[in-house]
């Protein structure tokens, strides 16, 4: 099963490239080649990130690639010239038969919003004209590729009353639900038995909402973490978060630990949400979709 990985940093200012290159598992040369908890390693169609400089606006800049993480010579040098408190960075294994195709690379962004995902939609294709008739204008225009990733992100902005504006973290978070909702009912509307793992996550520059999700009941989704603490750090050769005195000033999400000690990482829990609120304060929503409990589910 083709999977992606990603990571989704905010807290104190940090250069990308003591993010991404760095660490001893780093998402761009290690997991891009060897990914350690997925069954095929290999993420090589594409590379993207998009981060946040608030000092000239409030939207993300972006930069995708169809090239592998691991030989996108651009991406490393402007690694070295990024330095922000809001990052988001993705390297793509394509679902099969999907394109790959820079439009098809995420991270995603629209307005202030940024989005990616990790797994898939299973039935995608059965589902795509009615998902696309139930955007509005603002939603359907702004999927501009045929990954179903991007078009979860059109389901999600759909739920937003103004996707262009300033979106605060509870509205990202009910525009989530509101998501997996529309979702749900499209999956039981046309049959579709197979199972998505819908490994989501989304920032408006200053708050994070991911989500660690399957509809397999059998199964547990795709592998999510997130570690916290007062800072990161790189030097050295060593990578490590330093311990906070009680309030988080660094959060970071990622789909493998990658420092030097995986213990500074824990495990989101199974179909559950996490929450980085604009504070840096953490909290959890567990998602519970009546599609998982059908019986048709176990149907296999």
């Amino acid at each position: 099963m083709n999977m992606c990985r990603f990571v989704a940093y905010i807290g104190k200012p940090v250069l990308a490239y003591d993010l991404l290159y760095k660490p001893q598992h780093s998402l761009i040369e290690r997991q891009s080649i060897g990914a350690q908890e997925m069954s095929i390693p290999i993420n090589g169609d594409g590379v993207g990130i998009s981060w946040y400089d608030f000092n000239l606006d409030d939207e993300p800049c972006q930069f995708r690639s169809v090239r592998p993480a691991w030989s996108d010579i651009n991406l490393r040098y402007l690694a070295k010239k990024v330095k922000t408190t809001m990052l988001f960075a993705h390297v793509r294994a394509a679902t099969p038969g999907s394109l790959v195709e820079e439009v098809n690379c995420h991270p995603f962004v629209h307005g202030k919003l940024t989005w990616m995902h990790n797994g898939m939609v299973q039935g995608f294709g059965k589902i795509r004209r009615a998902l696309l008739r139930e955007l509005n204008t603002e939603a359907y225009d702004a999927v501009h590729g045929s990954t179903d990733s991007e078009h979860l992100f059109g389901m999600f902005l759909n739920k937003l009353d103004n996707p262009l504006g300033d979106v605060t973290t509870q509205q990202m978070v009910d525009a989530m639900f509101g998501m997996f909702d529309d979702l749900n009912a499209l999956l039981y509307e046309h049959d579709i038995r197979e199972h998505s793992y819908l490994n989501l996550c989304v920032s408006n520059g200053k708050a994070i909402v991911a989500t660690r999700y399957t509809t397999n009941p059998r199964v547990q989704p795709a592998s999510l973490y997130y570690m916290f603490g007062r800072e990161y750090v790189a030097a050295n050769d060593r990578c490590y978060m330093i311990p906070d005195d009680g309030q988080s000033e660094t959060i970071i999400l990622a789909s493998e630990p990658f420092t030097t000690h995986k213990s500074d990482f824990v495990k989101v829990g199974r179909n559950s949400m996490i929450i980085v609120d604009e504070d840096l304060s953490i909290r959890f929503e567990d998602i519970e979709l009546p599609f998982e409990k059908a019986a048709f589910v176990y149907n296999e």
